[in-house]
């Protein structure tokens, strides 16, 4: 066989292995609501949904982002709106009605693609996984999404890598 026949099959071959090991396109876990419009971040992790006419304050399972007074706060704020803008959301969770310490509903949101949005919210390297309220269906999908982020030096990984050099973030 000649190698323009080999080659093509042996391309297509590998993006189709990629294409169905993408961590963020796992199957979303069964929507408990939605759909959402996000009205506003309140930081890195936490924001109002509009919900059938019902305001919901969730924050984001799973994920840590930058503290007030810490780098990368604003930044990491400005990318969650971002990511939620003019997108049709719906959230999940794990657990019957689990709440963080200021009664949010901690969930994973998903859009209209089925993609997790926790996830892909760490995989662009603005937050990191945190599994401080036990580790979840999804750790995999996180751990992977952080690694890609942090090896590509995405975002808050670049801030944080420039800040450590004693550079000043640009």
């Amino acid at each position: 066989m000649t190698t323009h026949r080999i080659l093509p099959g042996l391309l297509t071959a590998a993006l189709m292995a990629f294409f169905a090991l993408d961590v963020r396109a796992e199957p979303p876990a069964p929507p408990l609501a939605g759909p959402c419009r996000a009205i506003r971040a309140h930081d890195g992790d936490g924001v109002d949904l509009r919900c059938n006419g019902a305001l919901v304050r969730v924050r984001l399972r799973d994920v840590a982002t930058p503290r007030p007074g810490e780098i990368g706060y604003n930044e990491a704020t400005r990318a969650l709106a971002e990511l939620l803008r003019e997108r049709e959301l719906w959230f999940a969770s794990d657990d019957a009605n689990p709440r963080d310490a200021s009664g949010r509903r901690l969930v994973y949101l998903y859009d209209g693609r089925g993609a997790n949005l926790n996830v892909e919210l760490v995989a662009l390297g603005w937050a990191t996984y945190s599994a401080d309220g036990g580790a979840g269906g999804l750790e995999h999908s996180f751990r992977a999404a952080e690694s890609e982020a942090r090896s590509d030096n995405r975002a808050l990984w670049t801030i944080w890598s420039v800040t450590a050099r004693g550079m000043t973030p640009p």
